[in-house]
C-alpha cells in the first residue's frame, strides 16, 4: 500500500498553474541516468510544461538528448561564488514556476532558494529545505518500503505532489548524431562490428568498488579464447595510464579506447553485445541502453543501486558489513566484498546471459 500524503490547498492550486518547471541536478553520472523517468512523467502529466534540468557540464549530455527536457542549463562544475551567483541570476530571469532540488547540496539548496520560484521542493533532509514551501518526506514513506531504489527516490516529489508517475518506469538516455558516427568510424577503423563486441569500464570512484585490474585481464584472455570476440575496455581521461597498465597485464588482448565525450561512450556501450563493469555511472548507462550486464559488486548498496530494468547478473559477497559507505573498509585490511569474487563466478555469469547465441 502506498501512503498518499496531504498536500495543502495552496500548494495545489499553485500546482495547477506551473508552466515551467527547473530540475536541479548537478552531478553525478549514475545519479543523473537514474533521474530521467523524471521529465518523462512530468511530460505524461502535462504535455505543454517547458522543462529544463541545471547540471554541471560534464554530465549535461544526460539531458541533451531527452525527448522530454525542452532546456539543459549547464554550469561549469567548479564555479567562483561570483560565477554561481551570475548563474542565480540567470535562473531567476527565466522565472520558473516550480523549482525541485533534487540533489540535496548546498548548492543545488541555493539555486532553488534562489531561483524566485513560488513552488521550491526539496527532501525535508537537504540542505536550506526549510527555506522551501514544499518538503518532501522520506521516500520510504512513500514507496511503503525500506530501502527506496534511487530511480524511486527521484520520483517521490512527484508522487508526493499528487503527480502521475507510469506504472512501468524506464531510463531515458538518447544517442547523438555526430557522436554515433564519430564512433562508427572508430569501429570501423578497428574492425570490430556491432554487437560482436565486450565492453568493459573497470573503474568507479571508491576503490571499494573496483575489482582489481589482474582480474580484468584474466578475465579479458579467457573471454577472447571462449567467444572469440574483441574486449574493448574505455575510461574517462584521468584513468588513462591505469588503462594501458590493464593493456599491458592483458598480454595486448584488450583494445583500449582514447578518452571519450559522454555521448561517444553512450554510442559505444549502446554497439556493444556485453557490458562488464563494476558499480559506477557507466554501468547505469548500459542499464538505461537496454544492454546485457555483468556488474561486480562492492560496498555500494545493492537495494538502492541495482542496475534498473535490463538483463543483468550482479555478482557480490554476503557479508554482514555490506553496505557500507566504501570511503574505507571498515571491517578487514582489504576490501573482502569486491576481492571475494572470482573470475570463474563472472565467467559463470557470463555463459548465464547467453550474449553471443
Amino acid at each position: 500500500m502506498i501512503l498518499h500524503c496531504e498536500v495543502p490547498l495552496a500548494i495545489q492550486t499553485q500546482l495547477q498553474r506551473v508552466r515551467k518547471v527547473l530540475l536541479v541536478r548537478l552531478r553525478s553520472l549514475g545519479d543523473a541516468v537514474l533521474m530521467t523517468p523524471v521529465p518523462k512523467a512530468f511530460k505524461a502529466w502535462r504535455a505543454s510544461t517547458y522543462l529544463s534540468v541545471l547540471i554541471e557540464e560534464p554530465f549535461a549530455a544526460i539531458f541533451r538528448y531527452h525527448p522530454d527536457v525542452d532546456e539543459v542549463i549547464s554550469i561549469p562544475r567548479s564555479c567562483s561564488p561570483v560565477e554561481r551567483f551570475r548563474w542565480i541570476a540567470y535562473v531567476r530571469r527565466k522565472r520558473f514556476d516550480l523549482v525541485f532540488n533534487m540533489h540535496s547540496g548546498s548548492t543545488a539548496g541555493l539555486f532553488t532558494v534562489l531561483s524566485g520560484a513560488p513552488l521550491r521542493v526539496a527532501y525535508a533532509s537537504a540542505r536550506y529545505a526549510a527555506a522551501c514551501n514544499v518538503r518532501i518526506p522520506k521516500s520510504g514513506t512513500l514507496w511503503n518500503t525500506e530501502r527506496v531504489h534511487t530511480v524511486e527516490h527521484q520520483l517521490s516529489p512527484l508522487r508526493f505532489l499528487g503527480i502521475p508517475v507510469p506504472r512501468e518506469i524506464r531510463l531515458e538516455v538518447g544517442l547523438a548524431a555526430p557522436a554515433q558516427q564519430r564512433v562508427q568510424d572508430q569501429m570501423e577503423a578497428l574492425a570490430i562490428h556491432p554487437g560482436q563486441f565486450i565492453l568493459m569500464h573497470p573503474f568507479a570512484t571508491l576503490f571499494t568498488k573496483e575489482w582489481e585490474l589482474s582480474r580484468f585481464a584474466e578475465l579479458s584472455r579467457r573471454l577472447c579464447e571462449i567467444y572469440r570476440v574483441p574486449v574493448v575496455a574505455a575510461a574517462g581521461a584521468s584513468e588513462r595510464e591505469r588503462l594501458r597498465r590493464l593493456a599491458s597485464m592483458a598480454y595486448g588482448v584488450i583494445i583500449t579506447l582514447p578518452p571519450l565525450s559522454l555521448e561517444e561512450l553512450t554510442a559505444w556501450i549502446d554497439r556493444c553485445g556485453l557490458y562488464i563493469g563494476n558499480d559506477s555511472g557507466p554501468t547505469h548507462l548500459a542499464a538505461a541502453r537496454k544492454k546485457k550486464l555483468v556488474v561486480l559488486w562492492g560496498s555500494s548498496d545493492f537495494s538502492v543501486w541495482h542496475p534498473w530494468a535490463t538483463e543483468y547478473q550482479v555478482l557480490r559477497a554476503n557479508l554482514p558489513c555490506m553496505p557500507c559507505p566504501g570511503y574505507r573498509c571498515y571491517r578487514f585490511d582489504t576490501p573482502r566484498c569486491i576481492e571475494s569474487i572470482s573470475v570463474d563466478h563472472v565467467l559463470r555469469a557470463v555463459e548465464r546471459l547467453r550474449p553471443f547465441n
